[in-house]
């Protein structure tokens, strides 16, 4: 066996570039942005770096899926207009996505990102073979896919696992403290240079010559001995449920459509693997498999538009409900060309896949359109059924309309319901603007609207769905001074629970949110083990917890914490404060902050 030489390497490297310019370059720049914006060294906009990572993100399969469209077409320089163009878009996205910080209260905006980065990797499965067909060069071409994508990742893995441990021996061994973010630097670095590189470093420029099957022995035994057992294992489980709910009479369960989805895609996956040799197979489950897979689908179709749609009926349609329908759907489609369809091609797969991701991201059929007109709809009918009765609401329809309103609220689209309800729900805001506008923060509460309709629960039931344990405080615009003589250095410093590095650091001193202890640690840039000094907080959440959910009016002094040793004195003043209690316990959603620092 012989090793390839580093000239050797260094050639397909320039290859490689030289075939794939613009992909290449976009991974590489957007790999070095993603560093940098982890060491801290493009300033203090995350919101700006994480629309921009998000882009470039988003780039990389589109890119590289356009260059192998444009690689076979029969004049390849008359289809160069498409890169400008498609970085053009890719332009519109980050100026059409809004601030990171707004995603909660936009969640179409992220649903959108997932939908177009989906379709760009869907892309790539066809894009050789859009206005061309070949069926025997397809399926080389996914196997060549498939390979690439198993050899970049085992490759690439290996390196990181390689230079972290050297990295950890560094530490380890010479007492030299490597920074946390640097072993996530280096799998970034793993990830987008040298992932992306050896992925497109075998794949053939001609694919449409490739015309010699090899279906290898190991593909043979995966798919007759575990795949197909599997599928067949799968049908029985489902056909037995199908004469359970036949038997008893009942509606069958939401959680079987994600079951049924789950054994049609591992079908299709199998249709796929075995395609250009099923015919001449010897092995019966191979040779059988299609139209009997297909045939005993339909019915397990059924069973799963049955159960969306109760769901649908009792609740009506959310983003998750409109994606299972959709899917269903496709389903139902390919189910039916490939049992029916002579000259079925099987690009047709991903391509029709590729064609619903895009339009479920945008216009009045896409998800969020469609669930929004379905959720006021909803809150419409459970509504009038609890005016009715003499605004009395069971707990379920009480339960029901808190939803809907927090639906609508992260949506922006209370306002849509003003007219049914005859209120102003603007209002509802502690700061009367709808969360996400303009910058602003506004604390809603559903339960209040509820109470101004008059709304209550049906022979005084104690409505356990609601609750009123959320606290929200933000005094960033308040006019409050502060004596800052006794400290000499500050630093803003934001940390939230759903993101575990928060670390910042004020000269000599690393600051830490430490979850588990509720506390803002300060380690010497020497010790990086024991905390020098710690500054409590969950003490003082939980008192602010015995008061009103809106902090607004407590006194601006309760936002102070101090803490002091030896040699230090800290002062952390909160800016804003989001917490909530839980069973009695206070748990932090997150809190915007100053650090100061003094020097005794």
């Amino acid at each position: 066996m012989t090793f390839p030489s580093l000239s050797e390497l260094a050639g397909k490297a320039s290859s490689t570039f030289q075939r794939f310019p613009v992909s290449l370059a976009w991974a590489v720049l957007g790999t070095i942005y993603a560093i940098l914006s982890v060491e801290g060294t493009l300033g203090e906009d995350k919101d700006a770096q994480a629309k921009m990572i998000l882009t470039l993100v988003l780039g990389v399969s589109w890119l590289i899926g356009l260059q192998f469209f444009v690689e076979q077409q029969k004049h390849p320089r008359k289809w160069l207009w498409l890169k400008p163009m498609m970085l053009l878009l890719l332009v519109l996205f980050y100026w059409h996505i809004p601030d990171i910080s707004v995603f909660d209260e936009l969640p179409e905006y992220i649903t959108r990102f997932f939908l177009f980065l989906i379709a760009g990797h869907l892309f790539v499965f066809f894009a050789p073979f859009v206005g061309k067909w070949n069926h025997r060069a397809y399926w080389n071409y996914l196997n060549a896919l498939v390979t690439s994508v198993l050899r970049s990742g085992f490759f690439s893995g290996v390196l990181y696992l390689g230079l972290i441990l050297a990295l950890s021996a560094v530490d380890a061994l010479f007492g030299v403290r490597v920074d946390g973010d640097l072993y996530f630097q280096v799998f970034l670095f793993c990830l987008g240079i040298v992932n992306t590189w050896i992925y497109l470093s075998d794949f053939p420029k001609d694919m449409h010559q490739h015309n010699e099957i090899h279906f290898r022995k190991a593909l043979e035994v995966l798919v007759k001995y575990i795949l197909i057992p599997l599928i067949m294992l799968y049908m029985l489980i489902l056909y037995a449920y199908a004469a359970k709910i036949a038997l008893q009479w009942e509606l069958p369960q939401g959680w079987v459509s994600y079951l049924v989805t789950a054994l049609a895609l591992l079908g299709f996956l199998v249709q796929v693997m075995i395609d250009p040799v099923q015919k001449q197979s010897d092995s019966w489950t191979i040779s059988k498999f299609h139209p009997w897979f297909y045939r005993l689908m339909l019915p397990l179709v059924g069973l799963l538009f049955v159960a969306i749609f109760r769901r649908i009926s009792d609740y009506g349609i959310t983003e998750n409900r409109y994606f299972v329908v959709a899917i269903a759907c496709w389903i139902l489609g390919i189910v039916l060309y490939l049992l029916f369809h002579k000259g079925r091609k099987l690009v047709v797969l991903p391509t029709s896949l590729f064609v619903l991701c895009l339009l479920a991201s945008f216009g009045f059929w896409g998800a969020a359109s469609v669930s929004q007109r379905s959720q006021l709809g909803q809150f419409k009918k459970v509504y009038q059924t609890v005016l009715d009765n003499e605004k009395k609401a069971t707990q379920a329809q009480y339960g029901q309309l808190e939803s809907i309103l927090n639906y609508l609220e992260e949506r922006e689209a209370l306002a849509d319901l003003n007219e049914v309800t005859g209120l102003n729900l603007n209002r509802f805001y502690t700061n009367g603007t709808p969360s996400g506008s303009k910058g602003e923060s506004g604390w809603y509460s559903p339960e209040k609207v509820l109470d101004s309709l008059g709304l209550v629960v049906e022979n005084g039931a104690q409505n356990d769905l609601s609750s009123n344990n959320f606290y929200y405080y933000n005094g960033s615009n308040l006019p409050i001074s502060y004596a800052i003589e006794d400290y000499q250095k500050m630093v803003p410093f934001r940390f939230w629970t759903n993101y575990k590095k928060n670390d910042r650091f004020i000269g000599d001193y690393q600051i830490t949110y430490n979850h588990k202890d509720m506390s803002v640690d300060l380690f010497h840039k020497t010790d990086a083990k024991k905390a020098t000094l710690r500054i409590p907080i969950k003490n003082r959440l939980t008192a602010l917890s015995k008061m009103d959910n809106d902090l607004s009016e407590v006194a601006p002094k309760e936002f102070l914490l101090r803490a002091e040793n030896d040699s230090l004195r800290a002062l952390l003043i909160f800016a804003e404060l989001d917490f909530y209690k839980e069973k009695n316990t206070v748990h932090l959603s997150r809190a915007n902050t100053l650090l100061l620092l003094g020097e005794k």
